[in-house]
């Protein structure tokens, strides 16, 4: 199981139910419906560090004559969970508490234990999205790229998913406070459940986000050009190959391919000697990428 990415959602997993149960207790102290709508984002995100473990979990099994490619797809499917979560259990959620605050204002009592509540909030969330934030500096540097091309192409749905609700989280913190902060200043309710609302908006769109990022690993799409790149370079520098007519390569799970490729060679290759060359090129492969899950090379004559 990855380390890095299982570290940063028991991190987000703790932060947020730790967030969660000051959350609720000031919610039920002040009155407040941004708080409330908080409540339900914190919870909404412990529970999709549960899903997001299982996936990570279930990702690594062993192949079998079921799934004779694999598990990997697993973390991209609990990734949807997640996202269908986090739309309906915290944006719907927040965007219905700040309607009915909004028609049917609350009164709002004890603000200074709302701030208070949500200053420690900022706390957690800080540390947690810290977290994240050095395991995609630390993944990066590994694989000798920028943070933000990393960050482009980062497959991994969980990390994805840790680094979206986390900032989401501190973004909600900020629309929480400015509302409370209005309501205690103006004596106008409506703050209150408006800051809910900005909540929910924020909400819905990480899940769109993160929706749709899980949508396109699930159908199945290609790694980054520079593996891609890295793939044809292997093939086409074997001896034997002239040159690669055609090459695809899909992504199966966080670090697994499946690389498909049809290569030109000399119209006189002998039987053994194609045999032979296949086997070097699927070797190489997979020495040389150990994210190669299988490969399928077809030989053509040129």
């Amino acid at each position: 199981m990855p380390e890095g990415t299982t570290r940063a959602v028991l991190a987000a997993f703790a932060g947020n139910m730790a967030i969660a149960i000051t959350k609720a207790i000031a919610a039920y102290v002040t009155g407040s419906g941004a708080l409330v709508a908080e409540t339900a984002h914190s919870i909404a995100d412990s529970l999709n560090q549960i899903l997001l473990y299982v996936g990570i979990r279930r990702s690594v099994r062993p192949a079998s004559a079921r799934h004779p490619l694999g598990h990997g797809k697993e973390r991209y499917f609990w990734a949807l969970t997640v996202a269908l979560f986090l739309f309906f259990g915290g944006g719907v959620f927040s965007m219905y508490e700040a309607y009915d605050r909004f028609t049917h204002p609350h009164e709002v009592g004890a603000p200074a234990v709302g701030f208070a509540v949500l200053g420690l909030s900022m706390i957690f969330e800080t540390f947690s999205l810290s977290v994240a934030v050095r395991e995609v500096r630390h993944a990066a540097r590994k694989e000798g790229v920028p943070v933000r091309r990393f960050l482009r192409q980062l497959r991994d749905p969980a990390l994805r998913t840790v680094l979206y609700e986390d900032s989401a989280a501190l973004a909600g913190l900020v629309a929480a406070s400015l509302g409370l902060g209005l309501t205690v200043w103006t004596g106008d309710h409506r703050f209150d459940s408006l800051a809910s609302g900005v909540i929910g908006v924020i909400l819905i769109y990480v899940a769109y986000q993160l929706a749709w990022s899980a949508r396109g690993l699930i159908v199945g799409e290609a790694p980054p050009d520079e593996i891609l790149d890295k793939l044809r370079l292997a093939i086409a520098t074997e001896p034997g190959v002239d040159k690669v007519i055609d090459l695809r390569a899909v992504q199966m799970g966080t670090k697994q391919l499946l690389v498909l490729a049809r290569v030109s060679v000399r119209d006189d290759l002998p039987a053994g000697a194609a045999e032979r060359l296949l086997a070097r090129l699927r070797d190489r492969l997979s020495r040389e990428h150990p994210e190669v899950l299988d490969s399928y090379v077809e030989l053509n004559p040129s």
